[in-house]
């Protein structure tokens, strides 16, 4: 049985440029957090700055702001620096269109609290690139070593390597292997 057979059709779709912001927002306030806390702190912040949440919103906040709804300081000046750079005109999401994963990917790495997983979440489910492998998600990485039944965990260079023959859709191989994960 293939995969789309025994699995609803892929249902990625590209969000709306509107709300990339939140999206990369939202991934610096996850990190190395339990799901519960992260979606905790985001309403927190969405009741003080509404929806949806822009850079200027963030920019206004105080730090006592951030610090009362329980946001530790390098967080708060992670959020900050983003915004600003959002505001300042350096990281311009308008361009993403016509953008490559490998354009995006450099520019957000210049963004102290965004990181390769994040990157690569946000180009899969927020832009819905065909071609990406999130060879930082953990999830991934264990059907991965399942399905071509390696010894340890893969490392990137390995990553990339297997899935080279999946080109240009390894979007859809990893949100494939990520429904064989939920089943267990």
């Amino acid at each position: 049985m293939r995969p789309s057979e025994k699995y609803a059709p892929c249902p990625l779709k590209a969000k709306p440029q509107a709300e990339y912001f939140g999206i990369l927002l939202t991934g610096i306030i996850s990190q190395q957090l339990p799901p519960e806390v992260s979606q905790e702190l985001l309403q927190k912040l969405m009741d003080l700055t509404g929806r949806p949440i822009t850079p200027e919103a963030i920019l206004k906040l105080t730090v006592e702001d951030y610090l009362a709804i329980g946001l530790k300081q390098q967080k708060i000046d992670y959020l900050y620096g983003f915004a600003q750079a959002v505001a300042d005109g350096k990281i311009d999401m308008s361009k993403f269109a016509e953008m490559s994963d490998s354009q995006i990917t450099k520019l957000l790495l210049t963004v102290r609290g965004l990181g390769q997983w994040t990157i690569e979440m946000f180009l899969l489910l927020g832009l819905c690139r065909p071609d990406v492998v999130p060879s930082a998600d953990y999830i991934f990485k264990k059907e991965l070593q399942q399905l071509l039944n390696l010894y340890e965990l893969p490392k990137r260079g390995v990553i990339n390597k297997v899935t080279e023959p999946w080109r240009p859709w390894r979007s859809l191989v990893v949100w494939y292997l990520w429904q064989h994960a939920n089943e267990k």
